[in-house]
């Protein structure tokens, strides 16, 4: 199972300055030994709606939390050891379209079963 966004989660500061409307990229980051994604460490740059709540908690927008959880109570299979991350606000269909296949193509050259897509 992976987990895969555009509600704009990255690493605190944007290291790779994924824009917060009209996406240009997708980002994937290692979650690998990663239990949660702290709101020191992690932060939601989204524009697109109120970010106050989800970077107290970047768990309102990816579970890896309760995925975690469910993982280990066996209820779903083993978590991907990247999630894929990148903006819905103002992104033009045809990239969020070109995003997906990237994405998809990635997901299933890992073996990759299905996917938790959130959105905002």
């Amino acid at each position: 199972i992976a987990l895969v966004s555009s509600g704009g989660v990255v690493p605190r500061g944007n290291p790779d300055r994924l824009e917060s409307s009209a996406a240009t990229k997708w980002i994937g980051y290692s979650i690998a030994g990663r239990d949660a994604l702290p709101s020191g460490e992690y932060e939601c740059i989204q524009a697109g709606f109120d970010t106050f709540h989800s970077n107290r908690d970047p768990h309102r927008v990816v579970p890896l939390d309760v995925c975690r959880t469910l993982e280990g109570e066996g209820r779903i299979g083993d978590l991907a050891d990247t999630y894929y991350v990148t903006v819905g606000n103002l992104t033009p269909v045809a990239s969020a379209e070109h995003f997906a296949r990237e994405i998809a193509g990635r997901l299933r050259a890992t073996g990759v079963q299905g996917v938790i897509l959130t959105a905002t």
